[in-house]
């Protein structure tokens, strides 16, 4: 348990070291549009790791039902199944809703931008 709480507080610092470090330099005063870097960095990191995640609850909830000794476990693989695929049902219906508004109004939502002056 000790372990499982190590790794995420250091999976938790280098995600910050990766998301907000690069949006300003030392000495200089962060500003209002210093928030666009960390956002677009959040986006590009949390794709690839809601597709990790997806994949790692497939294999998972599959081992588990495949080896399953009694209902109430291939139950509960079957529900990690369940959400795996909700899970990814709802990534692709947001991308879905997000290209959707996109193409309906011609306001890339994916792009982020502040505006300006």
């Amino acid at each position: 348990m000790f372990q499982i709480k190590l790794l995420i507080i250091s999976a938790s610092g280098i995600l910050y070291g990766l998301l907000v470090t690069p949006a300003y330099a030392i000495g200089n005063p962060a500003q209002i549009s210093d928030i666009v870097p960390i956002i677009e960095n959040t986006i590009k990191l949390l794709t690839p790791f809601a597709a990790i995640v997806l994949f790692v609850m497939i294999l998972w909830g599959g081992y588990k039902f495949i080896f399953a000794g009694d209902p109430k476990s291939a139950g509960q693989a079957r529900n990690v199944l369940t959400y795996a695929v909700v899970g990814i049902i709802l990534i692709v219906v947001s991308y879905l809703i997000l290209n959707l508004i996109h193409q309906t109004t011609g306001v890339d939502v994916t792009n982020v931008t502040l505006p300006t002056k």
